[in-house]
């Protein structure tokens, strides 16, 4: 919300009886102009409460070159990707456009995961 806020002049003359109450637009100093965006505070929740047990939905993004629907329609269990993905290096885990943290593939009981390797 813009604020505005002004004062008498320092050196206005007298006022006028026939305007009096209403400044001389001559005589009016501008204070103060302010058009502040509010201050994002950190969030912090307890682990009880409802915020905190809302579902999100996380993005582990892993390039795959020339891959199509068709390939898609086609995929079984046991099927192996090709990607650009170094298998060495992290793969970044996003949550609303934001990188959250930095991760690895790994097998669970044959099935594929993520484990946390370092907070971004």
């Amino acid at each position: 919300m813009a604020e505005t806020i002004v004062s008498p002049a320092a050196s206005a003359s007298e006022p006028n009886p026939a305007s009096a109450g209403v400044p001389d637009p001559a005589a009016v100093q501008l204070l103060h102009l302010r058009n502040d965006p509010p201050v994002a505070k950190p969030l912090t929740l307890a682990h009880d409460s409802l915020l905190a047990r809302l579902p999100v939905q996380l993005d582990a993004t892993v390039p795959v070159p020339s891959f199509r629907v068709q390939d898609l329609l086609s995929l079984e269990p046991g099927t192996v990707l090709e990607s650009r993905w170094v298998h060495s290096e992290d793969i970044p885990v996003w949550c609303g456009g934001v990188q959250l943290i930095w991760a690895e593939f790994e097998v669970v009981e044959q099935k594929l995961a993520v484990r946390v390797t370092r907070i971004s």
